[in-house]
């Protein structure tokens, strides 16, 4: 068990290095960027943004690692790797699958609708992306069971 947890709290600091990288690299882009590129200031924003969010969800992880009791972080741990809890986790993927495959549809009626074929491309390519990698892991699974 204390195995795991310093894995556990290997990746939260991990995962805090990697968004104070990621917010610095884009602070200095944003910086260094003229302001006439609005597309990269924009999406420089997003990676800042992304480490910032890194940074925050790492530290409140290792902040929670450090302030429960060990007992309390074993029924954790079993109760995430209850049978009924992976059960609901596994439905709760195939619905978010439904609903991305639903929505990559009809974003790409709605960009054609508005005359923007690239971005309908790219809807329609991320809905074969999809349907490629369920395929491949359906297949996969099958033979396995």
């Amino acid at each position: 068990m204390f195995c795991k947890l310093k894995k556990r709290n290997d990746f939260w600091a991990t995962l805090v290095g990697v968004g104070v990288i990621t917010f610095i690299f884009g602070i200095v882009c944003t910086v260094r960027i003229p302001d006439a590129v609005n597309n990269s200031n924009m999406f420089m924003g997003m990676i800042t943004g992304i480490g910032s969010a890194f940074i925050g969800i790492g530290i409140f992880k290792l902040i929670h690692y450090k302030r429960t009791s060990i007992a309390k972080l074993k029924q954790e741990e079993i109760e995430l790797n209850d049978e009924r809890n992976i059960q609901i986790m596994r439905i709760a993927y195939s619905v978010a699958n439904t609903a991305a495959t639903v929505l990559f549809a009809v974003m790409a009626f709605v960009f054609i609708w508005f005359d923007y074929k690239i971005p309908a491309f790219i809807s329609i390519g991320a809905l074969y992306i999809q349907l490629l990698v369920f395929s491949i892991a359906y297949k996969y699974f099958s033979r396995k069971m």
